[in-house]
């Protein structure tokens, strides 16, 4: 059983998942471009952290040049390429055109060449639990096979869009679903480990006290906690991650990453780039394992993992 420093694969003293949601690809797209004036909006009139000139110059870009499809995750698997680190990709899929929907079809030529990006790199796809299909088992069966089907993968994990969660119901409904795995325990408003969880667990139906066939992959640091919850920025921003991570590597456990696609090759959020470039680099130095979310699930479902019933505030 996964319980102390040196149990993973290699005796690494512990593992790292890096994972990216895919909300938006696009850089000429209508509710792009609308998000981004409102960002300027609100730089102008709530003093939201932001640069009012580069803000500008990616409504222009977007609407004139825009950028090639899918050269953000082309510069996310160069980074991770340096380190040899593999990562999981989850595809966002609900209904489009919807507030909190994708801004992509998954039939979409931009999508697929991502998505052969990630497979020749060695990356994984996953699904992101749709908004408008949270807790909805058969909603989610829908997104895991349509994903499968489109891409010809056999699909593992899920990770729940905005982080969205309640116990029981939403692991209930993903392992109905028929997912091995899922990303999304973790809080989206600061960083470290949700409820002291550093390792892969199983957890336990209150009601029948049944085992679920689900491993969750706790998550450690969003990108979007550290910049838009906290509005840290640079350095500050590192720390802040870095000092959520050390607890897991001294207790040997899972540093889980999650980073948006959308926040690399971009000037005004060139500080979400270079945190993960420069915890990457801190990571790697240490010799961890690195994988993605299905291969982490299948080594310590050979393995053996606790089984925990979630704490009172994990709901």
């Amino acid at each position: 059983m996964i319980s102390a420093r040196g149990d993973w694969p290699e005796n690494a003293p512990f593992a790292v998942f890096l994972s990216h949601d895919i909300d938006q690809i696009h850089d000429r797209e209508l509710f792009r471009i609308l998000a981004d004036l409102n960002h300027i909006r609100r730089i102008l009139r709530q003093g939201e952290p932001g640069n009012l000139r580069l803000a500008g110059a990616r409504v222009l870009r977007s609407l004139f040049k825009p950028k090639q499809t899918g050269d953000d995750v082309r510069t996310i698997l160069e980074i991770e390429a340096r380190y040899g680190f593999p990562s999981t990709f989850f595809i966002l899929h609900d209904p489009y055109w919807s507030r909190h929907g994708p801004r992509y079809r998954l039939g979409s030529p931009g999508l697929r060449r991502i998505v052969q990006m990630v497979s020749e790199a060695g990356g994984e796809l996953g699904v992101h639990g749709g908004y408008y299909r949270f807790n909805d088992p058969a909603g989610y069966r829908e997104s895991r096979e349509m994903v499968g089907e489109t891409f010809g993968v056999e699909v593992q994990g899920i990770r729940n869009h905005l982080l969205r969660f309640s116990f029981p119901e939403t692991w209930l409904a993903q392992e109905a679903a028929g997912f091995r795995y899922d990303a999304t325990f973790g809080w989206p408003d600061r960083p470290g480990a949700r409820d002291d969880r550093f390792f892969p667990f199983r957890p336990v139906d209150p009601a029948t006290g049944r085992e679920l066939d689900l491993t969750v992959l706790p998550l450690t640091v969003m990108d979007g906690t550290l910049f838009r919850h906290l509005r840290s920025s640079g350095r500050d921003a590192l720390e802040l991650a870095w000092a959520a991570i050390e607890p897991v590597i001294e207790r040997g456990g899972l540093v889980s990453l999650l980073w948006h696609n959308n926040y690399f090759d971009e000037p005004e959020y060139r500080d979400w780039q270079w945190v993960y470039e420069q915890l990457l680099e801190r990571l790697a130095a240490l010799r961890p394992w690195c994988a993605t979310g299905a291969a982490i699930d299948d080594w310590v479902r050979a393995q053996g993992m606790p089984t925990i019933g979630a704490s009172a505030d994990s709901g």
